[in-house]
């Protein structure tokens, strides 16, 4: 039993696996397939190997050591272009995990009302300076204590196309000066103007900076998070698409086909016979057309997800 739960965690490893490789090579090769790629690549050897054959040959005239040096050189070749084709790899895949790491902060940000996103600022804020903020007024949204100092702090959620300008800080910078606070720390969902980055002397931390304060505090999503979120995604599309197969095909597959056979069983108690068999041939052909047309597209749809 315990080899067999062994080996079943085993199987799900290795498709995984797969799944999260072929998001990335579809991602880095503009849509095409592990498989797709492979091909390309043994294309690739069998041109780079026809090419120093031909050339090695002509140039000793003896097959032996054109065969050996083809060999030598081919193998030197692509042992270089493995190593370059990795790194590459390995660079775009930590792109394309930060880009939907970004999606899935910004998702998580997005999702938070007005008071939420305080509270979820605050956390940051706590975690990152190793302190406690406290709610205070309707233009400062916290207070508190860093390395001795006091600061105000002033939250906006913003969409990231929409930046915090100067018109912005009116109440809070005033408020600020009223109640005699020196220090201050402005946060953002998006970005300042240039108008705020050279007027304002305050922290500023837009989206940038937070991505920056989850990371040094752990908080950021990691890349086998990222990953199990690319499996994740992958098993719903599959699941949806099953499910949109059964409901949306299936049932009119079935209704079409039973049609067929319930006017053939009819057509033997009726005067015009042929009609009633004619379109019992029409419904069951109609539903099998429809089998055939729906399976198709479900491999095709199949092939995308995967």
């Amino acid at each position: 039993m315990e080899e067999l739960l062994n080996f079943k965690n085993c199987v799900s490893k290795i498709r995984k696996r797969l799944i999260v490789n072929n998001y990335y090579t579809r991602k880095i090769k503009g849509g095409k397939s592990v498989q797709a790629t492979l091909l390309d690549n043994i294309f690739l050897v069998i041109v780079v190997a026809t090419f120093l054959l031909i050339i090695i040959f002509n140039l000793t005239n003896d097959f032996d050591l054109t065969v050996m040096l083809t060999i030598v050189l081919g193998g030197f070749y692509f042992f270089i272009s493995l190593l370059w084709r990795r790194g590459t790899r390995y660079k775009k895949i930590n792109e394309i995990n930060e880009d939907l790491a970004n999606k899935q902060v910004i998702k998580e940000i997005s999702k938070y009302g007005n008071r939420d996103f305080l509270l979820y600022v605050k956390e940051l804020l706590e975690n990152y300076y190793n302190t406690t903020f406290f709610e205070y007024d309707k233009y400062i949204d916290f207070i508190g204590e860093i390395e001795g100092e006091i600061y105000g702090i002033k939250c906006f959620k913003n969409s990231l196309d929409n930046g915090v300008n100067i018109k912005d800080l009116e109440h809070f910078t005033r408020e600020m000066k009223n109640k005699n606070i020196k220090d201050g720390i402005i946060v953002t969902s998006s970005y300042f103007s240039e108008e705020v980055k050279e007027k304002v002397n305050y922290v500023k931390i837009d989206f940038d900076q937070i991505k920056i304060m989850l990371k040094e505090t752990g908080n950021y999503p990691s890349n086998k998070e990222i990953e199990e979120l690319i499996i994740t995604k992958y098993n719903n599309k599959r699941l949806g698409l099953k499910n949109k197969l059964k409901i949306k095909g299936k049932k009119k597959i079935i209704k079409f086909i039973l049609l067929g056979i319930a006017l053939y069983l009819i057509s033997f108690f009726v005067t015009y016979q042929l009609y009633y068999r004619i379109m019992a041939f029409i419904s069951i052909s109609a539903g099998i057309v429809m089998g055939i047309y729906n399976s198709v597209k479900y491999v095709e749809q199949k092939q995308k997800v995967n």
